[in-house]
């Protein structure tokens, strides 16, 4: 069988390789050996023309994409597209969106499968079945249609053993993710662009009530010394310069964390390490702030989110702000970059707690910052708390993680946009703070770029 497996063009800058489509074909190919063709459509600016061009001269028996719901728009699109043009393929969604909007997703689609949540094991069983070797009733975490009637076989008992999976890097092709100029991470400045994206671990149990459940709540840890191996692997291969680590939770169990980063120390990986993805800063201790600097680390990001009790407590965040501000303090100290994620806009928030929030993150000795806009992502707890916002949930265009167009609090918009506005010019018009950003920082273009993107006083979704 010929599986193409594609991400759609986007809005989006930030184009890291897309490792969920390299998970899903390694799994089919040792699985199944079939022939599997990645196109990464946010990459090289592919319409949906050509994406489904590329599918029909790869012959492919089966179309897979992956979408994030700000990518919900061009996920429409190109199905529609495909279906138009190739209508007898069958085409099977997975990623974020479908996962967060969950079986209903098949109702406003012309595709034919969904599949929720991890999908490698769940694709090599459609797979099977679309063969006759198996029935679709008997594939758990797959939606179908049967007929006019949308079919769920109900959840999927998340992956245990995740030394197991690996990643079609070969498919992938990291070389074409190289390049001076080219945002292949989280953050404009790195040390190298010769960098990949890796996970060490799925899962958070930490139930906030903004964030999704793509990886569920039971955490669950790649072996540290498949962590390191692969490490080794992919830096001689490709001759990678620096890591960054996307696990949604690196520290929950810090003697995990400081044994992988103890292996990486003796390995001589010489390589530098990102953070990027929101640590929760009183999970933190000086040791593993030690093993991270020895290991290479250069960048860190803390998630905080809001500095009011109140809204800590009802998003079940329950962040210890006091150490949150001594770890950002003990980490700025130790010349990592450091970082703060904050956002604005909670259910009932005041102008008081959102300017708590603003005075909290400045006052912080740490690099950069992002201030969000809260957006009720479907399949988030906080996406249901009235039927009203329910409702809304349904019919939103998601397009954007800094506009202000959900907004939840008792603050109208344009105080809102006031308050985002002022919050980056007092951040980064610090002459204390902009000394310790080119104190520390990378010296290559990269910097010159992100300076230029926070000096704007306001990031918005086209220019970062």
């Amino acid at each position: 069988m010929r599986l193409l497996l594609a991400r759609p063009n986007s809005r989006s800058v930030s184009c890291p390789p897309p490792i969920g489509l390299g998970y899903l074909s390694q799994a089919v190919k040792k699985a199944r050996g079939d022939d599997v063709l990645i196109i990464d459509g946010r990459r090289y600016r592919f319409s949906n023309e050509v994406i489904t061009k590329r599918a029909m001269e790869f012959n492919a028996d089966v179309i897979g994409i992956t979408a994030m719901t700000i990518e919900a728009k061009n996920l429409a699109s190109l199905v529609a597209n495909i279906k138009q043009n190739i209508p007898n393929v069958p085409v099977v969604i997975g990623g974020p969106h479908p996962t967060a909007w969950g079986p209903a997703l098949l109702n406003t689609l012309s595709a034919d499968y969904l599949v929720l949540n991890e999908g490698e094991d769940a694709l090599v069983e459609l797979l099977d079945a679309l063969e006759g070797k198996r029935r679709l009733d008997d594939i758990a975490g797959l939606v179908w249609r049967d007929g006019v009637n949308i079919c769920y076989n109900g959840p999927r008992p998340f992956i245990e053993d995740l030394d197991r999976l690996s990643i079609d890097w070969e498919g992938i092709g990291p070389e074409h993710y190289f390049g001076g100029w080219s945002r292949n991470g989280f953050y404009t400045f790195a040390h190298s662009g010769r960098r990949l994206p890796v996970f060490t671990s799925r899962g958070c149990p930490m139930g906030c009530a903004y964030c999704h459940n793509i990886f569920g709540r039971q955490y669950r840890t790649v072996s540290p010394e498949r962590v390191v191996n692969d490490m080794l692997k992919l830096r001689d291969a490709y001759g990678l310069r620096e890591f960054e680590i996307h696990d949604d939770f690196f520290n929950l169990k810090l003697d995990r964390a400081k044994e992988v980063l103890t292996r990486i120390i003796d390995s001589n990986l010489n390589c530098a390490l990102a953070f990027p993805n929101g640590f929760r800063a009183d999970r933190m201790d000086e040791e593993l702030l030690d093993l991270m600097v020895r290991a290479g680390t250069y960048q860190v990001t803390y998630a905080i989110e809001s500095a009011s009790e109140r809204i800590q407590k009802l998003v079940h965040k329950n962040l210890d702000l006091k150490r949150a501000r001594n770890v950002v303090g003990m980490t700025a100290r130790k010349r990592i970059i450091t970082g703060t994620y904050n956002m604005l806009g909670f259910p009932d928030e005041t102008e008081e707690e959102m300017w708590s929030t603003v005075d909290y993150a400045v006052s912080l000795p740490n690099h950069v910052t992002r201030f969000f806009c809260l957006l009720p992502f479907p399949g988030t707890e906080i996406s249901q708390i009235t039927p009203e916002v329910v409702e809304k949930v349904r019919e939103f265009d998601y397009g954007s993680y800094y506009k202000i167009a959900f907004n939840l609090s008792a603050v109208p918009d344009d105080v809102v946009a006031s308050i985002l506005k002022t919050a980056y010019r007092r951040f980064y018009l610090s002459p204390s703070r902009m000394a310790r950003i080119f104190r520390d920082m990378p010296k290559n273009p990269r910097l010159l770029r992100g300076m230029a993107i926070a000096r704007l006083g306001f990031e918005q979704s086209e220019s970062d």
